[in-house]
C-alpha cells in the first residue's frame, strides 16, 4: 500500500494523522528567537494567544530535508511505496526538499498539490482512500490531477496587518485599507497562488460576497465541505448562516497558514461537480 506522507499545514492534527495511519511533517513557527513544531509545540489556541497578546510577530520555517528524509526513511521500511504531499510549491520551497529527496529514493514520489489548509486536507483523504483500495502512487496523482481544478476555496481577511507585518502588503495599503475598513477576499488559482476574489468594505459585505459566488448546486456532496475561520468563529457561523449548506466540518486554521492572514477570517472549501 502507498504511504502518505503529509505537511503540518494540511490541518490535519498529530491525532488524526495517527488515526489514518498518514505521516505528518510539522512545519516550524518562529516567535523572536523561540522556535516551535506547528501541532507538535504549539497548538492553535497558544499560537492565537501569542498572536494576538504576544509582542513578537511569528515567521514560519519551510520543511528541512533531513525532515523529510527521516519520514520517507521510516515509511520505506515495509519496502512500500512513499507518496509526499506537501504545500503547494508556489507557498514554500518544502515541495523542492521533498522533490530532492524523492529523487534519491525509487518507490517515492513528490507530488505538488498546489493547495494547502483544508483543500490540502481534501487531497490527502482523497489519496488515502484510493492507496486503501489498492491504486499506486502514480494512479493516485493522476486522480489528484483531475480533482485539485474542482477544489475551491473564498475567504474573507478581517485584517491586513498580517499581511503588512509578513512582508506580502505595504505599509500605504494597510493603512488605507484600514482606514476604508475594506476586507478582502482571497482564492487560490489553479496552481496554488493566492489571488484577491474581490475587495469588499466591511466584514460583513465581504461574508456577503462569497455567499453569492459559491453555487450551491455545483457542490459535490461526496467530498467533505470545510468552514474555515482564524481563532474565532463568528464570523465563520455567519457565512454558514448565509450558505444554508451542510459542512462536514468546521476547522481552525493551523498556525503557520495563521500566520499569514490574521484572526477572524471566514471561509469555504468544497469540490466542485
Amino acid at each position: 500500500m502507498v504511504k502518505i506522507i503529509t505537511d503540518s499545514s494540511s490541518n490535519i492534527t498529530v491525532e488524526e494523522a495517527e488515526k489514518l495511519g498518514i505521516t505528518l511533517m510539522p512545519l516550524t513557527i518562529n516567535f523572536g528567537t523561540k522556535e516551535y513544531l506547528d501541532g507538535v509545540e504549539i497548538t492553535c489556541d497558544e499560537f492565537y494567544k501569542k498572536l494576538t497578546e504576544g509582542s513578537e510577530f511569528p515567521h514560519t520555517s519551510q520543511l528541512t530535508e533531513e525532515q523529510v528524509e527521516k519520514a520517507v526513511s521510516e515509511n520505506l521500511a515495509d519496502g512500500d511505496e512513499v507518496l509526499l504531499m506537501p504545500l503547494a510549491s508556489v507557498l514554500s520551497g518544502s515541495y523542492e526538499r521533498c522533490k530532492l529527496v524523492a529523487e534519491r529514493h525509487e518507490n517515492v514520489t513528490a507530488y505538488d498539490t498546489k493547495c494547502t489548509t483544508v483543500m490540502l486536507k481534501l487531497c490527502v483523504l482523497e489519496a488515502l482512500k484510493m492507496a486503501q483500495n489498492g491504486a499506486t502512487a502514480a494512479e493516485i496523482c493522476a486522480a489528484l490531477d483531475e480533482l485539485r481544478p474542482k477544489l475551491k476555496l473564498y475567504a474573507c481577511l478581517n485584517t491586513l496587518e498580517n499581511l503588512r507585518k509578513g512582508g506580502r502588503l505595504s505599509s500605504v495599503s494597510a493603512i488605507i485599507g484600514s482606514v476604508l475598513n475594506i476586507k478582502p477576499v482571497i482564492t487560490f488559482s489553479n496552481d496554488g497562488k493566492v489571488e484577491m476574489a474581490s475587495k469588499q468594505f466591511g466584514m460583513h459585505k465581504a461574508i456577503n460576497y462569497i455567499a453569492s459566488v459559491v453555487d450551491k448546486n455545483k457542490i459535490d456532496f461526496t467530498k467533505p465541505v470545510y468552514l474555515i475561520y482564524t481563532y474565532n468563529d463568528k464570523n465563520c457561523d455567519v457565512l454558514l448562516s448565509k450558505l444554508g449548506v451542510e459542512c462536514t466540518e468546521k476547522s481552525n486554521i493551523c498556525p503557520v497558514i495563521g500566520t499569514h492572514i490574521g484572526v477572524d477570517a471566514a471561509g469555504i472549501v468544497f469540490a466542485e461537480k
